[in-house]
């Protein structure tokens, strides 16, 4: 990790990313060297001013936004997080939409036995729960892949043909990984139509060792079929999967990740993938985050893909479905050399309505206060979002830990750990953070750190430690 990356995250002493929250407000201003007042601060205008914290109605739910602090003291830096939650309804089966799907299976020889017999038995319950609305092609891939059902309708016909070709499918050969998912790709947009919920769904218990093997290829491959409407979707199962590379299709491919250490797990694991798919509400989702004004900055978003347009930055992600609670934690850095209200960022959610299919767009503008009133700004402390800050910082050093851990240094995944979770304690006290808001990430770090002192690097449980804790640490940055 490079040295500025590890500032960011650990901040002074090694902590985590939420180090500058709203703490350059603690840090009390000079005081004058005569009896004098000094003259009072000129006000500024930087973006049209907002509240810190607003809601937005949408088809089936709401967008909210806050920022970490309502006010920020002047001259501190002009460090504050903005947070957004989506939050859908719960839909009921008569209103899903139609659904096209691949399911995309690794048949080398790794998954002799029981893992290809659990990937078949997954399969089958996938065709089991659908109708003829719903379309699904079975793809699986060895040194080269093969369409094995090219995308049938789910009718009596279309789910016999399926479950028969699933009964013959055998192992053999090596892990021709983007084949497969090129392949499952096409057949997934061969029918797919605008409106409709679409995955492909990619199991794997290897490492991609044939054909396409770059990971930055492999997650392309997966970006673009998302662009083109194709959601990805990837299950590792095992212990000898690549994670980084599963989870980086996953998110390229504005889909799920799971990571299945026992392949009996994987009937639930899909059963759940495919209840969120079959409650799909919205597609094509982004948010498109703009600074008001030149000199306001969005310098991260955490656990979410994100590139540049022309006015700012483009937050693309997975298919929303009913009952769904997603969030994005994003750092600002806002003009603060003078007192005044500001705008501090512009949100725009932009989605599909699956019911209809027509485009929807839904705004919220967040303001700040910034102020020289050191005090005020510290009590303007938004709670919840602080929480979510900690629960974000704790994440990143879990995530830091593992890839520390995996070469080796166990030493210094502790130390990471250990840090980080003094960091947040500390923080929680000093901003009066009610301690059931930051009990869980603690918690997470603390039990973490205990296992990179007992675990020894290279056995069995240590390769889990290391997976579940990156699947956990990605769930933990967007719920």
């Amino acid at each position: 990790m490079n040295a500025t990356k590890t500032a960011l995250i650990l901040g002074a002493a090694g902590a985590a990313l939420a180090g500058a929250l709203v703490l350059h407000a603690a840090t009390p201003t000079a005081t004058p060297s005569s009896p004098t007042e000094p003259a009072p601060a000129p006000t500024m205008a930087c973006g049209t001013p907002a509240a810190p914290h607003t809601q937005v109605k949408l088809d089936h739910g709401t967008l909210s936004g806050a920022l970490s602090a309502g006010k920020l003291a002047v001259g501190g830096g002009g460090e504050v997080h903005a947070s957004f939650e989506i939050a859908t309804d719960r839909v009921n089966d008569a209103q899903r939409p139609p659904l096209d799907l691949a399911v995309v299976i690794d048949r080398s020889g790794s998954m002799d036995g029981d893992r290809l017999d659990h990937a078949k038995s997954a399969a089958r319950g996938i065709v089991d729960k659908l109708d003829a609305q719903d379309h699904v092609a079975l793809i699986q891939y060895d040194d080269s892949a093969q369409v094995v059902v090219g995308s049938l309708a789910m009718d009596a016909t279309g789910k016999q043909t399926i479950d028969h070709a699933i009964a013959a499918m055998f192992t053999g050969g090596s892990t021709n990984l983007e084949a497969g998912l090129e392949l499952g790709r096409k057949e997934v947009e061969r029918v797919y139509k605008t409106g409709e919920a679409s995955r492909l769904i990619l199991l794997s218990d290897g490492r991609a060792n044939v054909g396409v093997v770059d990971p930055k290829q492999i997650a392309e491959s997966a970006r673009d079929a998302a662009n083109h409407g194709v959601r990805v979707t990837s299950v590792g199962i095992g212990l000898d999967f690549n994670e980084d590379l599963m989870e980086g299709i996953a998110e390229a491919g504005r889909g799920n990740y799971h990571y299945v250490k026992d392949a009996s797990d994987l009937d639930k694991v899909i059963a759940g993938e495919l209840a969120s798919v079959q409650a799909t509400v919205a597609t094509n989702v982004e948010l498109h985050l703009e600074p008001p004004c030149a000199g306001a900055q969005i310098t991260a978003v955490h656990g979410y893909e994100s590139h540049k347009d022309a006015t700012g930055l483009v937050v693309p992600m997975s298919d929303l479905f009913g009952g769904d609670d997603r969030k994005i934690l994003v750092s600002l850095r806002l003009p603060d050399g003078m007192t005044g209200n500001i705008g501090a960022v512009n949100a725009q959610l932009v989605y599909r309505d699956t019911k209809d299919g027509t485009p929807r767009t839904k705004n919220l503008t967040l303001g700040v206060e910034v102020t020289n009133d050191n005090a005020a700004a510290i009590a303007s402390v938004d709670q919840d979002v602080m929480a979510q800050a900690m629960k974000v910082e704790a994440a990143e050093s879990m995530r830091e830990a593992a890839q520390a851990y995996d070469r080796g240094d166990q030493a210094g995944a502790s130390q990471i750990l250990t840090t980080a979770s003094h960091h947040i304690a500390a923080k929680g006290a000093m901003y009066k953070i009610a301690p059931a808001k930051t009990a869980a990430p603690i918690a997470d770090l603390t039990a973490m750190q205990k296992d990179t002192v007992d675990l020894k690097p290279g056995s069995s449980q240590a390769q889990d430690m290391v997976k579940a804790t990156k699947a956990k640490a990605r769930a933990m940055t967007k719920r």
